[in-house]
C-alpha cells in the first residue's frame, strides 16, 4: 500500500515513516504541511494519506481542509486525519461530505501497528474509520439527538463500533454476542435511523453519518 504523510513535527514524521515500513507500507511523500502534501500527490496519488489535524499556519483545522482538498482532487483516496487531542471541534466536520474512506484517530492509537494497518486497509477499501474515543464522545455528548434518541444502549454501543469500522464478527467479539444477534441489532439501528435498503448506498456509512450529523447540530 502506498501512503503519504503530512505532519509538521519532523520527529513524529520520521517515526511514522519507520512504523509504516515495518507493516509493509510504502511512504511516497512525507511533508510538514497540507499545502506541500497536495503538491506532492498531485500527479501520483497514494492509496491513503495520513494528515495531522493541526498544522501550520494556524494549527487549528488544517487537517480538515487538507482532507477535503484531497478528496476533491482524488475521490478514491483514503484519508486518515490524526490528532493529539480528544476534543477537536472540527472532527465531526470531517464526515460532512460523506464518511466513505475517511478516518479519524488519536496519535496515541496509531502507534499500535495492527490498529494502524487495519485502519489503512479499511480506508483503502472505502470504509470509514473513527477512533473509539471520538465515537464514544459524540455518542455520549449528544444523547438527546433526535436521530439517535431512539437507539437502545446496546444499539448505541454497536453503532460506535460500526463507526470504528469493525465488521459484524468483530463487533460480536467486542460485545460478546453471536454474529447473528449483532446482525439483528444492526438491522434495528438501520430501521430506527430510517435507512432503507438501497442498492447504491452503504447503510453502514449512512449510519455513521447519522451520528456525525447529530454531533454537528446537537
Amino acid at each position: 500500500m502506498r501512503v503519504a504523510i503530512a505532519e509538521d513535527s519532523g520527529l513524529i514524521r520520521e517515526a511514522l515513516g519507520v512504523l509504516l515500513a515495518t507493516i509493509g507500507m510504502e511512504v511516497t511523500a512525507s511533508v510538514p504541511t497540507g499545502t506541500e502534501l497536495l503538491a506532492a500527490v498531485r500527479d501520483a496519488p497514494p492509496d491513503v494519506a495520513i494528515v495531522d489535524m493541526r498544522m501550520p499556519p494556524t494549527r487549528t483545522n488544517e487537517g480538515l481542509l487538507t482532507a477535503r482538498a484531497l478528496r476533491r482532487a482524488h475521490p478514491g483516496m483514503g484519508v486518515l486525519v490524526v490528532t493529539a487531542h480528544d476534543d477537536d471541534p472540527f472532527a465531526a466536520d470531517l464526515f460532512a461530505g460523506g464518511a466513505a474512506g475517511i478516518g479519524y484517530m488519536r496519535k496515541d492509537n496509531i502507534t499500535n501497528r495492527q490498529a494502524l494497518k487495519d485502519a489503512l486497509e479499511r480506508l483503502r477499501e472505502g470504509q470509514p474509520v473513527i477512533d473509539s474515543h471520538l465515537a464514544a464522545r459524540l455518542l455520549a455528548g449528544y444523547p438527546q439527538s433526535q436521530r439517535l434518541s431512539g437507539l437502545s444502549e446496546r444499539e448505541r454501543r454497536i453503532l460506535e463500533l460500526m463507526a470504528q469500522g469493525l465488521s459484524n464478527s468483530g463487533i460480536a467479539q467486542r460485545v460478546h454476542l453471536s454474529p447473528k444477534t449483532v446482525e439483528s441489532h444492526i438491522a434495528s439501528i438501520f430501521t430506527k435511523l430510517g435507512l432503507r435498503p438501497e442498492p447504491t448506498e452503504n447503510r453502514r456509512v449512512l449510519a455513521v453519518l447519522a451520528w456525525a450529523d447529530a454531533a454537528r447540530h446537537g
